[in-house]
């Protein structure tokens, strides 16, 4: 007999939404502010959809969005067409709740026993969704998974799912303009005042020297010896206290600004890789973070190939001291094809490239063979979560599996216990970073 894991998911009459019943009228309001059922097709939505499936494992997935008679299909894998009726739609449950909707078994469902994905070419027998609330009590559709046989799901999937749900509410407001010039609340303000107090820290930081790199080690993790370090920004007050870039992010996100501290870091890294090798120190190499705005063209401005080879060539230093780590965000931005080609320059000119922070849910894992790197960082969350969670562990151990069949290196990052260690070096990974293996530190305490 099937064991339902969620006891709402059989009988219709056990089925009762929290809080207040969904305003109906405000949510299709805000969809049409939003714009974003005809925006066309998005990667980035592409992308979570595809890590849905993995995490599920499910041959079927959905980023649906519901208007008053119509289910879209905003994102899709495995199943065609472009949606459906709206009174046919699994999701309509699904966005009456804040909570996730599960059906382990449709075909034995009276809410769906008769479904015409059911009963159809589909036949669909499991399906999952989480709300994607895009506001308190406004729902505008789901992320779901579904397959062809009657399914469990167990709670550590359904907290990957609900991650993965708030990515998509996440990238859908990205797409909003006009509406959130219309509804500044003192929230906004306050982050926006925020946001102004951290441009000024970064700038007084530039005009005086204020800014310090930190090295934390990577690791071999067949051998245990230190291959090399990646470079991380910090910020050195005038009481001596150092403080992490989360002070000061709103700087790297402004175009100007995090073009200026990218160029600092070159500059820091380059030169300290060259004291480093003039001292016979045995450092491997350093690996900096490169933003967007450093890609970006801006008249009379060096590009970023000929500011790194510039930096490098007028150092003596050679290309392999100095790596270069680029996100799936950066990767997957507008600017994708312009980056890919200057990574590729990169390459060809000596230097590493490395995927970072792989996992958080930017880019679609079809990409891995498309995109210019030599390196897969995963994401520390999945690695901390690893040993705990089937899911997270299904993930790291894909990533690497298709990375190593790729001919490419892998680099755990956020190592911080034995037991994650002896799980990746199982699992096959290359190298590991985390506080295992040492904090980032300043390079007077590099031995």
């Amino acid at each position: 007999m099937l064991q339902c894991v969620d006891r709402h998911a059989i009988f219709p009459e056990m089925f009762e939404p929290e809080g207040l019943p969904p305003d109906e009228a405000a949510r299709l309001k805000r969809l049409r502010e939003l714009s974003i059922v005809s925006s066309g097709p998005d990667p980035v939505l592409d992308a979570l959809v595809d890590a849905a499936c993995l995490a599920a494992d499910t041959p079927i997935g959905l980023i649906t969005l519901l208007d008053g008679e119509r289910q879209w299909f905003k994102s899709k894998r495995g199943i065609e067409g472009v949606g459906s009726s709206r009174i046919d739609a699994f999701c309509d449950y699904t966005i009456q709740s804040p909570r996730p909707f599960v059906v382990p078994d449709a075909a034995r469902d009276v809410r769906f026993a008769e479904n015409p994905f059911v009963t159809g070419t589909d036949r669909i027998r499991f399906y999952a969704g989480v709300p994607l609330e895009i506001e308190p009590g406004l729902r505008l559709g789901s992320l779901c998974v579904l397959d062809r046989v009657p399914r469990r799901l167990g709670a550590d999937v359904r907290g990957m799912l609900a991650r993965l749900a708030r990515c998509v509410v996440e990238r859908l407001l990205q797409s909003e303009d006009r509406y959130l010039l219309t509804r500044v609340d003192s929230g906004r303000l306050n982050r926006a005042k925020s946001d102004k107090a951290a441009l000024a820290l970064a700038e007084e930081a530039l005009a005086q020297g204020l800014f310090t790199l930190h090295y934390q080690p990577k690791i071999a993790l067949d051998t245990g010896r230190r291959v090399g370090f990646e470079a991380l920004l910090r910020l050195k007050r005038s009481d001596g206290s150092v403080i992490g870039p989360s002070a000061f992010a709103a700087a790297l996100d402004d175009p100007t600004l995090s073009r200026r501290i990218g160029g600092y870091v070159l500059q820091c890294a380059v030169a300290q890789a060259t004291a480093w090798e003039m001292a016979g120190i045995d450092f491997g190499h350093i690996a900096i973070n490169v933003s967007s705005s450093q890609f970006m063209a801006f008249p009379d401005s060096p590009s970023l190939v000929e500011e790194i080879l510039d930096a490098t060539r007028s150092a003596g230093l050679s290309p392999r001291y100095i790596q270069i780590e680029v996100t799936e965000g950066v990767m997957m931005s507008e600017q994708g094809g312009d980056i890919g080609a200057q990574l590729e320059a990169l390459r060809a000119a000596g230097f590493i490239v490395a995927f970072d922070d792989f996992g958080t849910g930017f880019a679609s894992l079809v990409h891995l063979k498309e995109l210019a790197y030599d390196q897969i960082k995963i994401d520390g969350a999945f690695v901390r979560a690893m040993t705990s969670s089937h899911a997270d562990l299904a993930i790291v151990k894909a990533i690497i599996d298709m990375a190593t069949a790729l001919g490419k290196h892998v680099v755990a990052e956020g190592v911080e216990t034995v037991t994650e260690l002896r799980a990746l070096q199982e699992l096959g990974c290359h190298y590991g970073q985390g506080f295992l293996f040492g904090r980032p530190t300043s390079e007077c305490n590099i031995e």
